[in-house]
């Protein structure tokens, strides 16, 4: 009799676990489809990649369309600044003097920037002087300048971004010029992300995989400090730490981030939307996304879904 209550025993527990690792796809495929369904019959295109840290997404939607990546470019000219620190062929405590005109990636013309289209006056108030580098990483990515971003493209180069970004092996990401580049726009040089290129960006980020564990922590402390939180962080409950980076233009609602759940465990949500005729509306249905994402992740088991892209 031992023996046989030993065989039902075995078989219980592998019927057991058999559940539980079936459970994650259909939990997947549970958020997947309440997304779908919340974009469904939405004006505009949504494309959303949600996954928990180093396992494959539980959202992919519409995650290979290239989308007009706004200012979550500025993420990969931190990267290329980072990895410039790391070798020493920049330091944090380098200054620029503060400028704005720029040449163009084509041709022999040059621009300005507008400043009522940016978002960070204080530094136009600093034309004429000198400002660190560090301190242009900051406003690029926590206030989204974009006369930073443009000095610091112009001190890196196009060229050893593009280079840096093919060494960390990132895909589904386009990074083609300075803001407001128009001649180069014309000649079709853009940037582009897709929804999985920066949410596979962003878990390198958070594995400590993008430069170095240490440089990723501390590009992961200035995304964290992001002032611009309309469309991930209403999703959370307040306090919910989020480390993201946020981009607009017409018709244009980005959000990229890592998230915090009180377990100690991270997911990575990246939303990004083109032809929005309504964008409050718009921004309305990503915080409803990031509602779902988090409800979802912050109740599932911790074992996740499998390890991949």
């Amino acid at each position: 009799m031992s023996g046989i209550f030993a065989m039902l025993r075995r078989g219980v527990m592998t019927a057991t676990v058999g559940l539980v690792c079936a459970a994650a796809p259909v939990q997947a495929a549970t958020l997947a489809q309440d997304v779908a369904k919340t974009v469904s019959g939405q004006p505009g295109s949504f494309a959303v990649y949600a996954a928990m840290s180093g396992q494959r997404p539980q959202v992919c939607l519409n995650c290979t369309d290239y989308i007009n990546a706004a200012s979550t470019m500025k993420l990969f000219v931190m990267d290329a600044a980072y990895d410039m620190f790391t070798r020493g062929t920049l330091q944090p405590q380098e200054t620029i003097v503060v400028h704005n005109r720029f040449h163009s990636l084509v041709g022999t013309r040059s621009f300005s920037l507008e400043q009522k289209e940016d978002s960070y006056d204080p530094l136009y108030a600093q034309i004429g002087r000198p400002v660190t580098v560090s301190e242009l990483v900051r406003v690029m990515i926590q206030y989204s300048s974009n006369l930073a971003t443009n000095l610091m493209v112009e001190r890196i180069g196009v060229p050893y971004i593009h280079a840096v970004m093919h060494a960390q092996h990132l895909k589904g990401v386009r990074f083609g010029r300075m803001i407001e580049d128009y001649d180069a726009n014309d000649k079709g040089i853009r940037n582009e992300m897709t929804a999985k290129g920066l949410g596979m960006f962003m878990q390198k980020l958070d594995q400590g995989k993008i430069v170095g564990p240490a440089q990723s922590a501390a590009m992961i402390d200035i995304l964290r400090g992001q002032t611009f939180n309309d469309m991930i962080p209403p999703g959370l409950p307040p306090g919910t730490p989020v480390a993201h980076k946020t981009g607009w233009v017409d018709g244009v609602r980005n959000d990229a981030g890592i998230v915090f759940l009180p377990d100690g465990r991270h997911y990575i949500l990246v939303m990004l939307t083109k032809s929005l005729p309504d964008e409050a509306a718009g921004i309305r249905v990503l915080n409803g996304i990031s509602r779902q994402v988090y409800g979802h992740f912050v109740a599932s088991p911790a074992m996740g879904a499998p390890k991949g892209g």
